[in-house]
């Protein structure tokens, strides 16, 4: 049996805009330099905290926000939430390397999506785009 086969990763999704946060400089700068190696994909600009993203997003007007869950001054949860109080339509997805951290938990903030940081390209690349196109075929999507 073959898995379902969905076109949205294969759509065009012209002008794609990330804004790629992160408080590892390291990260930041391997998934700003990745993303902008995809065609129809631009890294519109990166947040090194949770603090820094309802004035990039306001700025930046992104499609979607790659966002780290674990940060120390504003974690993930607590800037996605600032972005849903603001009213601000980027769709988020989180990104975290923790476990512990559940679907539900990330959904309640506003959330569009949960990955682990173990994920492959592919996938993160399917999961933004899935997320703006709405296609429902992500399974990190929420």
């Amino acid at each position: 049996m073959t898995a379902p086969s969905c076109s949205c990763g294969q759509r065009a999704t012209a002008g794609l805009r990330v804004l790629v946060v992160d408080d590892h400089p390291m990260v930041r700068t391997a998934l700003s330099e990745m993303l902008s190696d995809e065609d129809g994909v631009t890294v519109v600009g990166e947040c090194a905290d949770g603090s820094q993203v309802v004035e990039a997003v306001t700025r930046l007007q992104p499609d979607v926000v790659l966002m780290d869950y674990s940060m120390p001054e504003m974690d993930g949860l607590a800037a996605t939430e600032a972005l849903r109080a603001a009213h601000l339509q980027s769709q988020v997805i989180m990104l975290t390397a923790e476990d512990s951290i559940g679907r539900p938990t990330v959904a309640a903030a506003g959330a569009d999506g949960l990955l682990p940081k173990s994920a492959r390209t592919d996938a993160l690349l399917r999961c933004l785009r899935s997320a703006v196109l709405g296609c429902g075929c992500c399974p990190y999507c929420l």
